[in-house]
């Protein structure tokens, strides 16, 4: 529910403002939502309990000299009791801009670490199949071969020792 009202928010900011605005906008909100990650704060930013204007007042104390707009987003999301949906904003918003500019972030997850120059020739392959500009890093999840994810776009390829051997096994097994 919180991304699909989120969606309509990014949506009307993307509308109302160009790149540059929404850049600056998206740095503010993916800091914003990292104080959604402090359970403390998050208690706090969507208590009833709490004042509006407390809770306005600890979000646009660090916006000063911020875009307008973005001080005019947060007062109205404030007032219509939407704060909540601030991480999924930046989350959305982030999206939108890395699909506007045709460059896009990915993970690589492996149980041994990948060099430099292994991942720069992911990239260069995903670039080509892509299109775009594509910047990947190295997860700190372990996996039994490689697997590369590239959600904005939807990008997932995984490669697992598991998976070949299985089929391997198919394979022999249907030639008896």
């Amino acid at each position: 529910m919180e991304e699909l009202i989120a969606k309509r928010y990014v949506k009307a900011l993307i509308e109302s403002c160009d790149e540059k605005e929404l850049e600056e906008i998206e740095a503010y909100l993916m800091a914003l939502a990292k104080l959604f990650k402090n359970w403390k704060v998050k208690e706090v930013l969507i208590s009833p309990e709490v004042r509006q204007e407390e809770k306005l007042k600890l979000l646009l104390e660090p916006l000063q000299g911020a875009n307008k707009k973005l001080v005019n987003l947060i007062k109205l999301l404030a007032e219509k009791g939407r704060l909540n949906i601030i991480p999924a904003m930046a989350r959305e918003l982030k999206d939108k801009l890395a699909l506007m500019k045709r460059s896009f972030e990915g993970r690589v997850y492996s149980e041994f670490e990948l060099s430099k120059d292994e991942l720069a020739k992911i990239e260069e392959a995903l670039e080509k199949r892509l299109q775009a500009k594509v910047t990947l890093f190295q997860g700190k999840q372990k996996y039994d071969g490689i697997k590369v994810e590239v959600d904005t776009v939807g990008v997932e390829i995984e490669f697992s020792k598991s998976k070949i051997k299985k089929q391997l096994i198919e394979n022999i097994l249907k030639a008896i």
